[in-house]
Order: C-alpha cells, then sequence, then structure tokens
C-alpha cells in the first residue's frame, strides 16, 4: 500500500484532541521525514511474512508505514496517551494488524521489561525510532538473545551510532562496542539531520542496520562476558589488570595469573583488546577467577 505523507499540522491535531504532547523525559522526537521512514522499512525488508516489533511508537508515524508494507506489527510503548493519537492517524485497515502494548520496554537500565520479553522472540524483525535512554542496553539485550529477529534497523543519536560501530583502540570504544562486534554486523544507513523530527532534537541521528550473525555467542556466554567487560572497563584509564583488581576486589598478582596475559598485555588498558580477545579472556575468567575452583 502506498502512503500519502502525514502533514505535521495533522499530527498535531491529532495529539491535541488526545491531551497529548511529546515528553522530553521519554525522548519523544518523533520521526517526520517521509523519505526517511520508508526508506527504513525498505532496508529492513519487511513484507507480509514478518511480524515486527517496534519499541516505542510514539503517534505511530513509522508503525503506519510498518503496517502498509503488510507486516504484523507489535507496538510496546510507555505513553499511554499515545495509543489514541495512532489509532487516530493510523488507517482503520491497516489497524487491523497492529498490536499495542503498554509498558515500559526496559526495567531499570539493563534488564529487558516485562512487556517487552515475551515478544522478542516471535519477531522476525526489529524496527525502531528508539529513545536514547534506552537504546544502548536495548539493543545489546536484542543482539545476545539465542532465539529473536536477525535483522534490525534503529534509529538512534548518532552518538550512540558510534559507540555501536567503534572499533578497538577509540574513546567510544568499550562494552556496547563489544558485545555488537561479537553479536552482529553493524552498518549506518545514513545520517538524520535534527530537521527530520517534531519537535528537533539538539543532536543528529543515523538509521542502522543491525543483522546478527551465526558466529555469535549464546546467551549464556554474553551473560558470562557482561560481567568481566563491566570490570575490564571499570576504570579506563587503568590497565585491564588493574581495572580488574579494582572491580573484584582481588590483587593484581591474582588477575594476571588467572587470565595468563603476556607482558605486554598486562600493561595495556581494555580498549586495546578486540571483542573476540576480550570473549577468550573472559572464559579464563570464568574457570579461573578467585573464588571460582571451590564452587561446585
Amino acid at each position: 500500500m502506498k502512503l500519502e505523507p502525514l502533514p505535521l499540522k495533522r499530527l498535531k491535531a491529532a495529539m491535541s484532541v488526545a491531551g497529548a504532547s511529546p515528553r522530553r523525559r521519554l525522548g519523544q522526537h518523533f520521526l517526520q521525514d517521509h523519505e526517511v521512514l520508508a526508506e527504513m522499512v525498505q532496508v529492513a525488508e519487511v513484507s507480509s511474512d514478518d511480524r515486527v516489533l517496534e519499541v516505542g511508537p510514539g503517534p505511530g508515524i513509522l508503525t503506519r508505514h510498518l503496517l502498509a508494507a503488510g507486516a504484523e506489527v507489535d507496538g510496546v510503548e510507555i505513553d499511554p496517551a499515545m495509543q489514541k493519537v495512532a489509532r487516530a492517524l493510523i488507517e482503520p485497515k491497516l489497524s487491523e494488524r497492529l498490536h499495542w502494548h503498554e509498558g515500559d520496554a526496559m526495567e531499570g537500565t539493563r534488564r529487558v521489561g516485562k512487556v517487552l520479553a515475551p515478544l522478542i522472540d516471535d519477531a522476525t524483525a526489529f524496527v525502531s525510532n528508539l529513545p536514547y535512554s534506552i537504546a544502548g542496553p536495548l539493543l545489546a539485550a536484542i543482539v545476545s538473545r539465542d532465539e529473536g529477529p536477525k535483522r534490525l534497523v534503529v534509529m538512534v543519536q548518532s552518538e550512540l551510532a558510534e559507540r555501536l560501530m567503534s572499533p578497538p583502540g577509540r574513546k567510544t570504544y568499550g562494552p556496547l562496542s563489544v558485545v555488537m562486534s561479537l553479536g552482529a554486523n553493524v552498518t549506518r544507513i545514513r545520517r538524520v539531520s535534527p530537521g527530520a523530527f517534531w519537535p528537533r532534537p539538539k543532536v543528529f541521528s543515523s538509521v542502522l542496520m543491525i543483522e546478527k550473525h551465526p558466529g555469535r555467542p549464546t546467551n549464556r556466554e554474553f551473560l558470562q562476558l557482561d560481567g568481566f567487560l563491566a570490570s575490564a572497563f571499570h576504570n579506563r584509564r587503568k590497565t585491564i589488570v588493574n581495572s580488574i583488581a579494582q572491580a573484584e576486589a582481588v590483587s593484581p598478582e591474582e588477575v594476571k595469573s588467572c587470565l595468563c596475559l603476556d607482558k605486554k598485555s598486562q600493561k595495556s588498558r581494555a580498549e586495546v583488546f578486540s571483542g573476540v580477545e576480550l570473549r577468550s579472556l573472559a572464559q579464563r575468567w570464568a574457570g579461573n577467577a578467585p573464588g571460582e575452583r571451590d564452587r561446585p
């Protein structure tokens, strides 16, 4: 189904009728650019065979495009006022394939919310304009799951995009970069200016294509890796040995013994190690860390 652009005045009118307004606390900047919306759906290769998961559909502007491509859509939205707006803006025939779920996508900063969790494994694709506050941990959680969508097309702030794609050795490289490098291939599709949104954000955004690759660690390995990375990057100014020692309250000598690092690596910071190297170190740490030998 070919869609006509949705005028901003119509969006504002629907918001007014519903008694809704953009909430900065929730990162609500609604993508208005018809071309970008269409491109996100096209890149994701959304079709009638898909069940698409969308987090933060808001007034349903992107949702409308997903439905027009023929997909079933599960939308998870924390703002209760938005469902009324979305139902007013989306054509009735398309709305028949929209399944609205009200609730928080994340519990705290790291755990997937109860509303979202059961929807992930059934989704064949994930397409969303993500709020900055949850984008990083949410994408890491989806990529690290054994099941769930294999392809994700997302709009995120460009600052986060740099972290997701960062190679070792840069200031933007950290635990999130490692998880993404091990779990998926990340490609920037395009940069998007603030003028594409209402209200306008203060920063540029990026559309990313994230494709899970078959050689990624299992969910269990990712959980193991998560704890290790938190310690390895605990103090970025310290060497990986001293950072882990500080985080785990053990001696540097114990860390050196567990990780079996050569002298050069012992003096290096975590940010110089590749994802593959850190995965290997995490496995050594899990098997040899102080106290592990005594566990049943």
